[in-house]
C-alpha cells in the first residue's frame, strides 16, 4: 500500500435518495418476511402496517466508490476483507431520505509484513437538505495483502470480548439462501466481486464466493429486534460487530444473545460448520 497517497487521498461526499421500497428490498436481503405469519417482521416488509427501516439499513447509504482498486493507492484490494463495523443513529432512521455521506479515513495500523493492515475509515451520514444528523459509521477494512506499510493516526478503542462461559440468554437461527450474496449486494451496492464471482473468491483464498459482513450483521439486528425490541425497531441506537471468519450463502447462522443489563452482547455461529462468524457483538436498544 501506498500509505503516503492513501493518508492524503480526499473522498468526495455522497448523495443518496432512497423510499419504503427500497426500504423493504433491504429487510428481504436479510430475509424478513421469509415467515409471511411473524406480525413483528411484517411492518419492515409491507408498506400496509405502519412500515418501518430496519435500522442496520444505515450502515448501506452513500456507499462510497470502491476506491481501493486504483492502482495509484498500491492495494492488493482482492485480499480486502472487513474487520469491524459500528453504527450509531442519532435519530430513527427515515422510511425515505435524501442523504448526504462524507467520509474520511481515521487511521492505519500496520500489523507487519506479512500480516496486513488494518484501515479505520469514518463515515457520517445527514439529511441532505436540513443538515440534520441520522447516524455515525466506523468501518475496520483488514487489507491481508498490505503488512509492511508503515502506520498513521489513532485507531479507536479496542471494543471488549464476550465473557468466557456464559450461557446466552436466546439464540435464534436463520437460513440463508444459496443466493443471497447475489441479492444483497443489489440491495446494499456493495458490488465488490469477491461476493459474487467464483474465480475472484478462489483467488482471496476462498472455496466459493462468501456473504458480506454487514449482511451477516444484519441477521444479528434481526435477532435483536425479534428478542428484544419486536415491533419497535426504532428502539435500537447502536451496534458493533467483529467479523470473525466469512459464511458462506447458503449457510444457517446461529445468532447468540447476552443480556448484560443495558448492553445486549451477541455473537454469530455457521451451524454448518460450527464456525464463529461474528464476536464482540454489542447493541444498546432506548428505553421503551
Amino acid at each position: 500500500m501506498n500509505l503516503k497517497h492513501v493518508i492524503e487521498r480526499r473522498f468526495e461526499s455522497a448523495t443518496q435518495s432512497y423510499d419504503w421500497r427500497d426500504c423493504a428490498l433491504y429487510a428481504h436481503g436479510l430475509g424478513l418476511g421469509s415467515d409471511p405469519l411473524d406480525e413483528d417482521e411484517l411492518p419492515y416488509v409491507y408498506e400496509g402496517r405502519a412500515q418501518c427501516a430496519v435500522p442496520s439499513q444505515c450502515m448501506v447509504l452513500g456507499w462510497p466508490a470502491f476506491w481501493h482498486a486504483d492502482p495509484a493507492t498500491g492495494i492488493d484490494w482482492v485480499n480486502i476483507v472487513h474487520g469491524e463495523q459500528r453504527f450509531e443513529l442519532h435519530r430513527p432512521l427515515p422510511l425515505a431520505a435524501t442523504i448526504r455521506a462524507t467520509h474520511r479515513l481515521r487511521s492505519v495500523v500496520d500489523k507487519g509484513a506479512g500480516r496486513g493492515a488494518l484501515i479505520y475509515f469514518d463515515t457520517e451520514i445527514a439529511d441532505a437538505q436540513s443538515g440534520e444528523a441520522i447516524a455515525s459509521l466506523q468501518a475496520t477494512q483488514f487489507l491481508r495483502g498490505d503488512g509492511g506499510c508503515g502506520s498513521h493516526g489513532v485507531p479507536p478503542p479496542v471494543t471488549p470480548a464476550l465473557r468466557e462461559g456464559v450461557a446466552p440468554s436466546a439464540s435464534l437461527e436463520y437460513r440463508t439462501a444459496p443466493q443471497a450474496a447475489l441479492l444483497y449486494r443489489l440491495v446494499s451496492r456493495d458490488y465488490m466481486p469477491i461476493h459474487a464471482d467464483p474465480v475472484v473468491a478462489r483467488q482471496a483464498g476462498f472455496e466459493r464466493p462468501i456473504s458480506h459482513g454487514l449482511n451477516t450483521m444484519g441477521l444479528a439486528c434481526r435477532a435483536v429486534l425479534k428478542r428484544f425490541s419486536p415491533g419497535q425497531g426504532t428502539r435500537l441506537r447502536s451496534m458493533f460487530v467483529r467479523f470473525a471468519s466469512p459464511a458462506y450463502p447458503g449457510e444457517t447462522i446461529r445468532v447468540e444473545l447476552f443480556d448484560e443489563d443495558e448492553t445486549i452482547r451477541f455473537r454469530a455461529v455457521a451451524v454448518e460448520r460450527n464456525v464463529t462468524v461474528l464476536d464482540r457483538g454489542e447493541c444498546v436498544l432506548a428505553g421503551a
